[in-house]
């Protein structure tokens, strides 16, 4: 199975992601293959053209990355101690060997990994309350919340005396980490859920309370163990180095979880055979032609030599010729390069390529410009005049590997997670706001700011075994960045 979505990430950038869910292998095939096109359809007011953007730039603006997807917990289910994730971590405490590196990596593979499944735990169940139709689930379902979210805080917490009983300084440091940082998003999503209740009706006065009562908690047990806390109005940039600290806790919880990757150009032996190819095929041409006219007008004659001067220009504006031939016809079926998936023996488990090119109205497959010409925006509009950007990905996973990763770890599958910044789009856009003039009721001329925005239209095809789908969205962006990302119904 494979799912897609696209998001506002940040003022200027997409994130695009693929959720992959490969099936276990079975002896007939060892890998799984996944296909993914991606068409932008830019209006010609933006400026935007293969001249002016080219593929160095393109990929310059993308980060890519992969991220494993481990299995999906109820929150309730997570806190409890018999849960199998919970007593593996429990395990890993009890059962530390404080001078085995093997043992200590357990520990923190375990650690991160349960606490990126306890933050998911938590999106989902807020998820879950914000969607509540009426105002008492709302409270039913934020109560069970805490009850959880207390009952999880209390077993990680826990685990500390495991730690003070083995004396190892780096696992202490692994612990004070994971404790941080689950503190952080403790009262990142207590804030959240606060401002669901902040406006609602007396109903909600006593959650509330206990929310404020939890963040105050929380805050106390902070400053109790040294943990930064966001000092309101400071102008001393103490504020900027938490912000700071946050992201690099952040990005180490979540490092465990990204696959090693390697970058390689894509079919490199190929089209230097092909060069090759070419070379051959003009050298041909120009010792053909020497030798015919040494036979005619013999050695060591000015003709001859004119002859085979000429011969040479030829020769060389040949190979070229073939050669951008060759680019042309091979660009169909192969990419710019390739990021190659390994797993921690440095094992290659599959690889992924990538391939970014303009392509003219008319080369666009039916199936992409009908789903573009569906629910368009403007009917007189004519989309033969937009400047359209291809974007390309293939896929090869060896499923059997990948879900021996992690030792005591279920997984669902992986996420293909690209991040597009949109920044040089915006370069030629014209002002963000226009003036407005309109007559009111007293016959006076009034006027209003109001913004001007572009619409990039991005349609995505993926093929995954027999199964092809295709999506549609709209980014709504002006200078000053992306406004939103709509999902367009096909």
């Amino acid at each position: 199975m494979i799912k897609e979505s696209v998001k506002k990430y940040g003022d200027y950038s997409l994130e695009i992601k693929f959720k992959f869910r490969p099936k276990p292998n079975t002896r007939f095939r060892k890998y799984r293959k996944y296909k993914v096109d991606t068409y932008f359809f830019l209006p010609k007011e933006m400026g935007v053209n293969r001249k002016n953007y080219t593929n160095k730039d393109f990929y310059r603006e993308i980060n890519s990355y992969i991220k494993i997807d481990p299995i999906k917990i109820p929150f309730s289910e997570l806190v409890k101690e018999e849960d199998e994730l919970s007593q593996n971590l429990v395990n890993a405490f009890v059962n530390l060997i404080p001078d085995d590196d093997k043992s200590i990596e357990n520990l923190e593979t375990l650690m991160k990994v349960y606490l990126n499944i306890f933050k998911k735990s938590i999106k989902r169940e807020l998820r879950s309350i914000n969607k509540a139709g009426n105002i008492d689930e709302k409270i039913r379902l934020a109560e069970r919340l805490l009850k959880s979210l207390d009952k999880g805080t209390l077993f990680f917490r826990a685990l500390n005396t495991h730690i003070e009983e083995k004396n190892n300084n780096e696992t202490k440091k692994i612990y004070i980490i994971g404790n941080e940082y689950l503190s952080t998003v403790i009262i990142k999503y207590l804030y959240i859920l606060f401002q669901y209740f902040e406006k609602s009706n007396k109903n909600s006065l006593l959650i509330k309370d206990y929310i404020t009562e939890r963040i105050n908690k929380e805050h106390s047990y902070r400053t109790q163990h040294g943990f930064p806390i966001i000092v309101k109005k400071d102008f001393n940039k103490s504020n900027e180095k938490i912000l700071y600290r946050w992201s690099v806790i952040y990005n180490y919880i979540n490092n465990k979880l990204i696959i090693a990757t390697r970058f390689d150009k894509e079919n490199k032996w190929l089209i230097q055979f092909y060069y090759s190819l070419a070379a051959g095929i003009a050298m041909i041409f120009a010792t053909g032609i020497a030798f015919y006219y040494n036979s005619v007008y013999g050695n060591f004659t000015a003709k001859f030599f004119v002859v085979l001067v000429i011969s040479y220009m030829f020769k060389d504006r040949i190979k070229d010729w073939i050669k951008d031939l060759i680019n042309f016809l091979l660009k169909k079926e192969t990419y710019d390069h390739t990021i190659n998936i390994f797993n921690e023996n440095n094992q290659n488990i599959g690889l992924i390529s990538q391939g970014f090119n303009f392509m003219p109205s008319n080369n666009i497959p039916k199936d992409i410009l009908k789903a573009r010409q569906t629910n368009i925006e403007n009917e007189i509009q004519d989309i033969s005049f937009e400047k359209i950007m291809h974007y390309k990905s293939k896929a090869k996973i060896d499923a059997s590997k990948l879900y021996k990763m992690f030792r005591n770890i279920k997984i669902r599958g992986v996420n293909d997670i690209t991040y597009f910044n949109t920044s040089p789009l915006l370069m030629r856009m014209e002002n963000p706001e226009t003036n407005i003039v309109f007559l009111n009721k007293k016959n006076e001329l009034e006027s209003f700011k109001s913004e001007k925005v572009y619409h990039i239209n991005m349609v995505m095809k993926y093929e995954y075994l027999k199964e092809t789908s295709i999506s549609k969205y709209r980014i709504i962006l002006n200078r000053n960045g992306i406004k939103k990302v709509e999902k367009v119904k096909i």
